[in-house]
């Protein structure tokens, strides 16, 4: 597919002619799971069929966002008078603050930050509050996996609404080559509407969303990554984009940023965001890294070499090859099909 048709997905570019090429970006949008952001670009489309798909689009994310605002309004009450502050992450503060990459936008599960110090007691407060270990990780290897090697705790599942609360104390694995100053950004959080949650400030936002992408991770769906981050980018103030830079050096992270305003630049023909980009990272950087995120995204011939490429490189940024290995072998045994698809949120 030509990358083109992500200014299609955002309404930097009108639909194309006809009913087949319509389709295939139809199919291509809801396959990399952006059929949502895409439909709210185009609100007043007369083909009856488009408009049904928008609608349908529209309906799901909106279900999810409900599911997502009465989740983040339980778990501010399940930590209520307790002293900790927790920051809501990814697309949860998308939702919680109403960013343009929120609409539409399908979400599963509420990622949360807490401090390290007070890791014991959230997890404590949530489990008084109807959260349990997930079935899927309550096993002495993930669990000893989480806690010692991860920057979470072992997903927590509601027993009875069947939602996931993610509990977060770091950004990155312990063992991630890369880390960032997340004290840093938590102390410059701002408080929710949600009573008791915070969000990072909208530059870190960015930050982190480009942090998750590219030092973290395998790229999983980066049409999705990348549509996210344009959209993020365009909710910037003129001075937080012109802070970027700095913030990044400041934060550590400017490899991520750097790749991140690449992207954008190279795929939404952004001229701030491509200038920014070359004041982190040079042009001739990480050049293999950038062709297979773009033969990954654009899903041609050499997609197969860019998906394995992003899949070692991802695992090798997250620990050292000696737990890597043991670590793959392991995932490899007790892989199935089907078994890391997305949850839906349940209706309560």
């Amino acid at each position: 597919m030509d990358l083109q048709v992500l200014k299609i997905i955002v309404g930097d570019k009108p639909l194309p002619e006809g009913f087949l090429r319509q389709t295939e970006v139809i199919k291509f949008a809801d396959t990399n799971h952006v059929l949502g952001q895409m439909a709210h670009q185009y609100r007043r489309e007369k083909s009856p069929g488009l408009a049904d798909a928008f609608k349908n689009a529209k309906l799901r994310s909106r279900h999810d966002h409900i599911m997502l605002h009465f989740e983040m309004e339980r778990v501010a009450r399940a930590l209520t008078n307790s002293g900790i502050k927790a920051v809501v992450l990814k697309g949860g503060a998308y939702v919680a603050r109403g960013l343009t990459a929120s609409r539409g936008r399908r979400v599963s599960d509420l990622d949360i930050l807490v401090a390290s110090d007070q890791l014991d007691v959230t997890e404590k407060l949530l489990e008084a509050a109807g959260w349990a270990t997930d079935e899927q990780t309550d096993n002495p290897y993930d669990q000893q996996y989480y806690r010692e090697h991860m920057h979470e705790l072992p997903p927590l599942r509601h027993k009875t609404r069947g939602t996931i609360v993610d509990v977060h104390h770091s950004l990155l694995p312990k063992t991630a080559r890369h880390q960032v100053n997340v004290s840093e950004m938590m102390s410059c959080a701002e408080h929710l509407d949600e009573e008791g949650l915070w969000s990072f400030q909208m530059m870190d936002i960015f930050i982190h969303s480009a942090v998750h992408a590219f030092v973290d991770g395998q790229l999983d769906v980066p049409v999705r990554t990348l549509v996210e981050l344009n959209l993020l980018f365009a909710d910037l103030s003129d001075t937080d984009r012109d802070g970027i830079v700095d913030r990044a050096k400041a934060l550590g992270a400017t490899k991520a940023v750097g790749l991140a305003l690449w992207s954008i630049g190279r795929l939404f023909a952004h001229n701030q965001a491509r200038e920014s980009s070359i004041r982190l990272v040079p042009a001739h950087r990480h050049l293999p890294l950038k062709y297979a995120l773009l033969s990954k995204a654009a899903d041609n011939a050499f997609s197969p070499m860019a998906k394995a490429f992003l899949y070692v490189r991802g695992h090798f940024l997250r620990m050292p090859f000696y737990l890597l290995v043991p670590h793959l072998v392991r995932k490899a045994v007790r892989w199935r099909p089907g078994q890391n698809l997305p949850h839906e949120l349940p209706t309560p």
